[in-house]
């Protein structure tokens, strides 16, 4: 039984010698080597088998290379042996990768407590992928550009009803938009609004006086409204300039650039 085994052990091919799984590529290198290491001993008067270094120069298509002399010898093993390092820590992250991968499934597939809720969580996530491609390519279909062509908008009445009204027209359309996007997401409004985003100051530093009143409430010279609270009177009248800063222009023209 002993004997059957090393037999087979000497048949079969080694998985990961080295850690490096085996690759044409991989056992090309090592035919190198050995023949340059082969013809190196002979070269320093060792024995060496003439078969095995014909052998190898057959598998590596160099029959000229016992011509070369022991210097060259010594730089084609060099090189070999650097090219061979670069390619055994690639192939070696390739494999380690690869079987930290068999693991992580592995131990996904006995997360499920049974097969019907595994394929069910899948069947539901291939069933949302669908959807989203579905979306994408009505969004891109021929003839249309994924825009919209109509919203509808709150109104607000004289008699204090609130109705809705289909908007068409592109420019007000993307006025709209850009109402709800920031309504929506503005962080200066929602959850809390920030003193200066409030009234009354909300007008003053939003409006075509806003470049005015922020360098004066930089420079001090801005009067602060009488129905701001303590706090936010306090926050404003910190917001100076630093000493030895020198103002500079908030507009930008094409003579700056």
């Amino acid at each position: 039984m002993y004997t059957a085994r090393r037999q087979a052990e000497e048949k079969c091919r080694a998985l990961a010698p080295g850690k490096v799984p085996w690759s044409p590529k991989m056992q090309g290198f090592w035919d190198c080597m050995s023949l340059w290491k082969l013809l190196l001993k002979g070269k320093k008067g060792c024995r060496v088998s003439s078969r095995k270094v014909r052998r190898l120069m057959k598998k590596t298509e160099l029959p000229q290379a016992w011509r070369k002399s022991e210097g060259d010898l010594e730089d084609c093993l060099k090189q070999e042996r650097s090219l061979y390092k670069q390619a055994k820590h690639t192939y070696a992250a390739r494999w380690r990768k690869d079987f930290l991968t068999v693991q992580t499934k592995d131990a996904k597939k006995h997360q499920w407590k049974s097969r019907k809720a595994h394929d069910r969580f899948f069947r539901l996530r291939r069933m949302k992928q669908r959807e989203e491609a579905r979306r994408r390519r009505r969004a891109r279909s021929k003839g249309s550009t994924g825009g919209l062509q109509a919203i509808q908008i709150e109104e607000h009445l004289p008699d204090g009803i609130t109705s809705l009204r289909t908007i068409t027209d592109r420019r007000l359309v993307e006025d709209g938009c850009m109402q709800e996007n920031a309504a929506r997401y503005d962080q200066t409004q929602a959850p809390y609004t920030t003193p200066p985003m409030a009234k009354p100051l909300y007008s003053e530093f939003t409006g075509d006086n806003a470049e005015i009143n922020s360098l004066a409430l930089l420079e001090g010279r801005y009067t602060l409204p009488d129905l701001l609270d303590p706090a936010t009177a306090s926050f404003l009248s910190h917001c100076r300039f630093h000493k030895g800063h020198s103002p500079v222009h908030l507009q930008v023209s094409k003579d700056d650039h």
